[in-house]
């Protein structure tokens, strides 16, 4: 029987573009304030929350805090990580249109190969966090037989687990909830990744996947519905419900309980995003439904995000979330050992780092 570690953390692109300046960490919600989604009146930051005013007014200041924050973080779970020693580590991470697109979007992907050669600076200059040049190729090594042995494992479970053995359309090897992901693990450049890894796709974005373009792209199309094409620019079926994403993470651990291999299991995702919360006008994330997440992490109660339905992931712009709950149910009886919240207005996500130890 192989020990199980949980890791929760963020894969938030800021900290991507090195150390905050002047507006870097804010493009965001500067660029939302120019859709016809948000009303006039809230575009006037006058009319925004008191506290959100404040943290506009002080941008810089709180983006070196938040960017220490996550270094601190990111620190924090890699010390556990090495400490601990696995053997393969399992990231569960959203594809955002990168790797599935209209020909075929599973709820679930196993990615199953032997190493994965990424360029996650691509979209940055070269003041990226690492400060190389943005077509820098980083090798991930994998696990691939392992993967491909756990896929079968949870058919025979009943839970009809896709696979792939190569990309799709993404040609910079992962897309960025892993690549980000791994870079942030060694923050400072100077503690190379070496444990083979297991990315796990999760259809998080689910009926908006396509709508989104896995991202903003619902808030500058002013189209009539009449110019709209109904598959492609209008809802879709929905992604997988927290309940199943917490059953997959409890057939997970009893597939990982039955083999030898030390294994961490990752969460790699912020949690609500303002620019896909409609009831903040798109502009501050659901700050208060993940206050009460956080909470109940706290004191180990995170088998109840199993009870969270689809409507209210979507209502709160919480879809990435169910990246955590995946984790969850795979250490549903733990409390964690260290939790890290990083609260935010204007930096589009709250975010949090998580360390749920062996028992």
């Amino acid at each position: 029987m192989g020990d199980v570690l949980g890791i929760g953390m963020t894969h938030y692109p800021g900290p991507m573009w090195g150390k905050p300046k002047d507006n870097t960490w804010t493009q965001q919600i500067r660029r939302i304030l120019t859709s016809s989604k948000v009303p006039e009146h809230m575009k006037d930051p006058k009319n925004w929350p008191p506290a959100m005013q404040d943290e506009w007014e002080h941008e810089l200041e709180r983006a070196v805090v938040h960017w220490e924050e996550h270094r601190e973080g990111f620190k924090k779970v890699r010390e556990a990580i090495d400490e601990f020693k696995p053997d393969a580590v399992i990231i569960f991470g959203d594809d955002q249109y990168e790797n599935f697109k209209e020909d075929i979007i599973p709820p679930f992907n196993v990615y199953c190969a032997d190493e994965f050669v990424c360029q996650p600076f691509f979209r940055h200059d070269k003041n990226n966090l690492w400060g190389v040049e943005p077509d820098t190729t980083v090798t991930v090594p994998g696990a691939g037989m392992m993967a491909r042995e756990i896929a079968n494992s949870l058919i025979e479970r009943d839970f009809p687990m896709p696979y792939s053995y190569k990309s799709l359309h993404f040609n910079r090897g992962l897309g960025h909830a892993f690549a980000n992901g791994l870079v942030y693990l060694d923050f400072d450049h100077d503690n190379p990744w070496t444990y083979p890894v297991i990315p796990v796709q999760v259809n998080c974005y689910g009926k908006a996947v396509l709508p989104n373009r896995g991202g903003m792209a619902h808030l500058y199309d002013d189209r009539a519905d009449s110019e709209k094409d109904p598959y492609l620019d209008t809802m879709g079926p929905e992604g997988p419900t927290p309940r199943t994403c917490f059953r997959l993470g409890q057939l997970l651990r009893e597939v990982l309980d039955e083999r030898p291999e030390r294994t961490a299991v990752i969460a790699s995702s912020s949690w609500s995003h303002a620019f896909l919360t409609a009831k903040t006008h798109y502009l501050w994330p659901d700050r208060e439904a993940d206050q009460q997440h956080v909470d109940q992490l706290r004191v180990g109660e995170q088998r109840r995000w199993a009870d969270i339905t689809n409507d209210e992931i979507f209502d709160s712009g919480d879809q990435e979330f169910r990246n955590w709950i995946c984790m969850a149910g795979v250490v549903e009886e733990r409390k964690p050992s260290y939790v890290s919240y990083l609260d935010t207005w204007i930096f589009n996500s709250p975010k949090c780092f998580a360390i749920l130890p062996p028992q």
